[in-house]
């Protein structure tokens, strides 16, 4: 059973107590979590659930489809599209009804092209733009036009969007709501399921909402579908298998560092992940940020052996700082300088120890170079591992 523990705020010392209250009331309805999420896009935490679709522009409200009105659609400059559906789960068929909504609702989507969502979006925004392009560069000035265009394109055409359910009091787990999807089409996308339990204090009515994707042992924090041929295919987000991407972030990762690096090098990169995780269980984790990357971390998340850029260039951020940490300081510097010889670069400490790498000629070098030494590199982790693990016995 999920448990929420109460916040406090703590203002000029004084301790303000909130308690759990439902949203449904007449106070708080449907309509109330809509407008919330509308305003403030970053309630939502879609960069915990796919990178890619961060840093959303609120578009419309009730953008009409075929099958409905969408509560909720976002776009950020990249051309990545988010669908917000809010439901109060009242009961189990309200449960059912609300995935096979918002299923149809990216079908109808994808049978659109960027002239369609265009118009369609435009008649339920309310502002004074007059193309999706002017909405989004009021956040985004930088944002070339013909690149935002060709990538909603790209998106609708392929089913690329990001499906959220919001609501209070979920309870069904994510395999049982499978049972409740009966469409079919061409798509590929993510549906999370998102809460945002409210928290009121009764003498301010000060009101704290504390967001979560569900993610406990029943319930699958991210699924992907693909819907093939009046067939549904299903998988719960396996770490071990990089052969292939499992979310729309790695996909997009993939392509990005494939046009980088090429194919063959790309493959390559899959095939060291997918190797990490089955010697060391050293997991590719997809990034944060404007660019693309896939950081190496250890099983416990504690540790950070590298993060790969999407143009390939290889980034490293505090191994010393958390070895540091560990009792271990001497194991991140050890990786680092190890790491150096190995590739014929140099150890670089002349930025905040929470920076210090490995760069050639003072740039990072390219996953392309690791590559030429991928066995060692894994000996290499597999050996700061066992040091820190070392260390923090002995603490």
């Amino acid at each position: 059973m999920k448990q929420f523990a109460s916040p406090i705020v703590i203002r000029s010392g004084k301790i303000s107590t909130f308690k759990k209250t439902s949203l449904n009331t007449n106070k708080y309805d449907e309509n109330w979590i809509q407008d919330i999420c509308f305003r403030f896009p970053t309630l939502l935490p879609v960069e915990e659930i796919e990178p890619v679709f961060g840093g959303m522009i609120p578009v419309c409200r009730e953008l009409a489809t075929e099958s409905g009105q969408i509560d909720l659609l976002f776009i950020n400059e990249t051309g990545f599209i988010t669908i917000g559906e809010c439901k109060l789960w009242r009961n189990p068929e309200a449960r059912r009804k609300v995935i096979g909504q918002i299923l149809d609702y990216a079908k109808d989507l994808s049978k659109w092209d960027y002239l369609m969502f265009e118009e369609a979006c435009l008649k339920s925004y309310i502002g004074p733009q007059n193309s999706l392009y002017e909405i989004i560069q009021q956040y985004y000035p930088e944002t070339e036009e013909a690149t935002f265009v060709d990538n909603i394109q790209k998106n609708l055409r392929k089913g690329r969007f990001l499906l959220t359910i919001i609501g209070d009091g979920i309870r069904e787990n994510m395999e049982e709501m499978i049972d409740y999807i009966q469409r079919n089409n061409h798509l590929s996308f993510t549906l999370a399921l998102i809460e945002i339990p409210l928290f009121e204090n009764a003498e301010s009515n000060e009101i704290v909402i504390t967001p979560r994707i569900l993610a406990k042992t029943k319930e699958i924090e991210r699924v992907v579908f693909k819907v093939l041929d009046d067939n549904l295919q299903y998988s719960k987000p396996e770490i071990n298998d990089f052969t292939r991407a499992k979310s729309i972030t790695e996909k997009i990762f993939f392509e990005r560092l494939e046009n980088n690096i090429g194919k063959a090098n790309s493959i390559q990169t899959r095939e060291f992940l997918g190797q990490l995780y089955n010697e060391l269980k050293v997991v590719a984790k997809p990034g944060r940020g404007r660019k693309l990357s896939m950081n190496l971390k250890s099983a416990d998340d504690s540790f950070n052996f590298g993060s790969i850029q999407e143009d390939g260039e290889v980034i490293f951020y505090a191994i010393v700082s958390k070895t540091t940490e560990k009792g271990a300081r001497h194991a991140g510097i050890d990786y680092l300088k190890k790491l150096a010889d190995i590739t014929g670069a140099s150890f670089d400490d002349n930025n905040n120890e929470w920076f210090w790498s490995v760069k050639r000629n003072g740039k990072y070098l390219n996953i392309t170079d690791y590559l030429k030494h991928r066995d060692a590199w894994i000996r290499l982790i597999s050996e700061t591992l066992i040091k820190i693990k070392g260390s923090a016995d002995n603490l």
